[in-house]
């Protein structure tokens, strides 16, 4: 059976949470005898095929945005690719209307596909679905509610202006709609992409076969968008194959150890979606000088945007706290080694993150926000910070620091270690394989 994966980030460009996924998504279909190939988009792409770590990579061009209308070329070199290849499926991994175009030619030639809903950038124009960027949305794509929730941030002027300026577009920004793929479209049009967004979106999900949720509330986030009840399935995320074959290499898997300091790490990117001050801030107000909090994936490259002075200026405020560069993916698992906890602080909504499954793969606790996608898991293996506030993180931090100064804390974590059996991608793949066949067999 050969698969072709749809996706705008490609490992060949980039490695990040989707570019893993895919990446060992279709190493675990390889071992099970499927074929796999990517079909890479991007602003830019010329449509002409490449080899980067043994997958065939087939690219194809698509408009900046993904409310845009797929670029003119894009039909004929996605036709051309899909008599070529033949393939059984096509599983995207991102959305947008270049996308939804490709799936409509797949279903003209029969052919099913499967899309994994890996951000909730692909139902939100604002990538974080928060309405007005305070409180979770539910997540359906309506054209007012959008569009003023988008101008909001733009404008920053409050809701209020949103609905001001989404009741111009929807009065003045049809006049901007033959203007194609312009900035002074998008700036007038808006309501217009939204709603048009929302239809593509709504019929894109109704027609696929196969929907896969990865964390625990995106399920019904893909229903109120149109995919079918009976096509939507459970399949969390994995511990990557990276960090499973690694730990597969270790004679006996002991607690990290921290001798007589309590570290507390931060590992991701550093943006204020991600809750980074949230967690520094509380940190702050602890007591203790044996306490350490490392944030990892500080890029020098950004540090005089104003986030990231404001970052800057709590660290210098407490010597405790490091601001650590972005590192490899080895010196990253060495990062892992050092702490006694990891913090997921995050503000936006979560499909993961993979850290949360690296942090619990070498028996790390992980201490998260309610925003994060595995609720489950954090909850059994670490714990949830409801009130995701510097004081909240003050008083949790807190009590996990004085569990270690009781003598406690290393048996919290040989706890875990001992009675935790983790998911991996190989476990996914597995399953994706019995789902891919049994459909293609009815």
């Amino acid at each position: 059976m050969r698969i072709l994966h749809i996706t705008e980030y490609c490992h060949a460009g980039s490695i990040g949470g989707t570019e893993r996924y895919v990446l060992d998504l279709i190493r675990g279909l390889d071992t099970a005898g499927f074929q796999n190939g990517i079909i890479w988009l991007q602003p830019g792409l010329s449509a002409e095929t490449l080899e980067a770590d043994g997958v065939r990579i087939f690219k194809l061009p698509s408009p900046q945005m993904r409310v845009d209308a797929p670029l003119p070329e894009f039909h004929a070199g996605a036709t051309r690719l899909l008599e070529t290849e033949k393939p059984d499926w096509l599983h995207f991994h991102t959305f947008g209307l270049t996308e939804a175009a490709l799936a409509k030619l797949a279903k003209q030639r029969g052919i099913p596909y499967a899309f994994t809903y890996h951000s909730p950038a692909w139902t939100c124009r604002r990538e974080i679905m928060l309405l007005y960027g305070k409180e979770p949305c539910d997540g359906e794509v309506r054209a007012w509610r959008c569009s003023a929730c988008q101008s909001e941030e733009r404008l920053g002027m409050g809701p209020l202006a949103g609905h001001a300026a989404t009741a111009i577009s929807a009065v003045l920004g049809w006049a901007a709609l033959p203007l194609g793929r312009t900035s002074l479209r998008r700036r007038s049009a808006f309501f217009y992409d939204s709603l048009r967004y929302r239809r593509v979106l709504h019929s894109f999900l109704a027609e696929c076969d196969l929907v896969v949720s990865c964390c625990d509330w995106s399920g019904p986030v893909l229903g109120r968008n149109g995919a079918r009840e009976n096509c939507i399935v459970h399949c969390p995320q994995g511990v990557p194959n990276a960090v499973a074959d690694m730990l597969q290499t270790e004679q006996k898997l002991t607690p990290p150890t921290t001798g007589k300091e309590f570290v507390v790490g931060y590992v991701g990117r550093v943006v204020e979606v991600k809750g980074v001050h949230i967690l520094m801030e509380g940190f702050s107000q602890m007591n203790g000088k044996e306490v350490r909090l490392r944030i990892v994936g500080w890029e020098s490259d950004h540090a005089d945007q104003p986030y990231a002075r404001r970052l800057q200026r709590l660290a210098q405020a407490d010597s405790r706290i490091e601001l650590v560069p972005k590192k490899s993916f080895n010196d990253t698992l060495a990062e892992y080694r050092r702490l006694s906890l990891l913090a997921i602080p995050s503000v936006s909504m979560e499909t993961g993150p993979l850290t949360l499954l690296e942090a619990l793969a070498v028996r790390v606790p992980v201490y998260g926000s309610n925003r994060v996608g595995q609720l489950n898991l954090l909850r059994e293996h670490g714990r949830i910070v409801e009130h995701n506030t510097p004081a909240g993180w003050q008083a949790a931090l807190s009590g996990a620091l004085e569990e270690f100064r009781n003598g406690k804390w290393s048996a919290h974590q040989e706890q875990i270690c001992n009675t935790m059996k983790l998911r991996t991608m190989a476990d996914v793949a597995a399953e994706m394989a019995a789902r891919y066949q049994a459909i293609f067999a009815n």
